[in-house]
């Protein structure tokens, strides 16, 4: 069997669902984004062996996850409002930092603001995804064969990534100045 596209989206969504179940252990949190990255990840596999099943799959996976949107957003909620009372912002800032996690995105928003810290923490993982993209299109060019179609995909996830931390961390910037 070939390597194909869906193969590296699936090991995506398995990364994803792994970390939400640490990060929902670790806070204490649900569950509901590590289920939902477990559906994605079994969607894709599924449209490696049949793909009507697998598109099956991944549209009911994308109703779920629509339909359970709001909780989805006060998990991350909680957990981000966890964490910033947890966190000092003494500790340094690791590569990891760059990518996972919510300390560089609080630092960013404690200098600049939920705006730009938004944009820059979405600018750091656009330029990210766009160098592994490439990386993908050298090692595997047949593959990767509409690239700007990956970087279009990829832009508007990250537009999405940055209106998500933008309206983030206006709320809890808007329930931090409520309680003073």
């Amino acid at each position: 069997m070939d390597v194909t596209f869906f193969h590296f989206i699936a090991l995506f969504f398995g990364l994803t669902a792994v970390y939400s179940f640490y990060s929902a252990r670790k806070y204490e949190s649900g569950y509901l984004p590590a289920l939902i990255g477990v559906m994605m990840t079994i969607s894709f596999f599924l449209f490696l062996i049949a793909k009507i099943v697998g598109a099956i799959a991944f549209f009911l996976t994308l109703i779920f996850a629509l339909a359970n949107f709001k909780e989805i957003r006060s998990i991350n909620e909680n957990k981000m409002k966890r964490y910033l009372s947890d966190s000092k912002n003494t500790e340094p800032i690791k590569a990891v930092d760059l990518f996972t996690g919510w300390k560089l995105l609080h630092r960013l928003n404690s200098m600049y603001g939920p705006r730009k810290a938004s944009l820059i923490n979405s600018s750091i993982m656009w330029i990210f995804c766009i160098l592994i993209a490439f990386i993908y299109t050298y090692l595997w060019p047949d593959i990767f064969t509409n690239f700007w179609s990956l970087i279009l995909i990829m832009t508007i996830i990250v537009a999405g990534f940055y209106r998500q931390n933008k309206k983030l961390l206006e709320s809890l910037e808007n329930s931090n100045s409520a309680k003073e």
